[in-house]
């Protein structure tokens, strides 16, 4: 059975638990207290080389990184969520905005409102000092413009007829928007699309 080393406030853990519900896969759960440092261990380690959460055991194999999670699953065990041709590359371009444009917007954004600045700062690797909510605030805004408009013309990410693993990627901060203070009616295309993404058979919503 796999094993999902998981937190249950966390994004990107939330976006493997979602996948993996939507595909219908097994799996047990362990809990890593990230916030009492239990993650930051040599054990740990040897699952997730920058112990970081989420990480996925299958059979032998240990996968870290939401991402590279995701792709393991879907090519082993569900295939029909990869784009097909002409949409593979699109696919893989907004695993990268989930990876990038939103990892350095929306997801720091939101651990500055659910945790302390302190906190924020520590697994963000800076200086409290140097935590720039207003320039958060204003990249989270320019990142969430450029993905409305993209579903203002696609139902799915990718332009494919239907979801791919790069709608779950993008879902799992986008589904966390409210936390961050994001009035995400702004957002209508955005809306849209979550609302179409909970409509999912196996959809599982975020939180413990």
């Amino acid at each position: 059975m796999l094993t999902l080393h998981d937190h249950p406030r966390s994004g990107n853990c939330y976006k493997v638990r979602l996948f993996l519900a939507l595909i219908g896969k097994e799996y047990r759960s362990v809990f890593v207290d990230v916030l009492a440092r239990r993650n930051q261990t040599e054990e740990f380690e040897r699952i997730s080389a920058f112990q970081q959460v989420p990480a996925l055991v299958d059979d032998d194999l240990a996968i870290w990184d939401s991402h590279a999670i995701l792709l393991h699953l879907a090519h082993t065990y569900a295939p029909g969520w990869l784009a097909p041709q002409p949409y593979l590359g699109a696919m893989y371009a907004w695993i990268s905005v989930s990876a990038n444009e939103i990892a350095n917007s929306l997801q720091p954004l939101r651990l500055t409102r659910v945790v302390s600045n302190a906190e924020a700062a520590h697994h963000l690797g800076v200086s409290e000092t140097l935590l720039d909510v207003p320039g958060m605030e204003r990249r989270t805004e320019r990142v969430l413009r450029r993905i409305d408009k993209r579903l203002a013309q696609h139902a799915w990410l990718a332009g494919a007829d239907a979801p791919t693993v790069a709608d779950i990627a993008c879902y799992g901060y986008l589904a966390l928007a409210e936390e961050a203070s994001i009035d995400i009616a702004s957002y209508p295309g955005i809306a849209a699309w979550r609302q179409r993404i909970r409509q999912l058979p196996g959809y599982v919503p975020p939180g413990p």
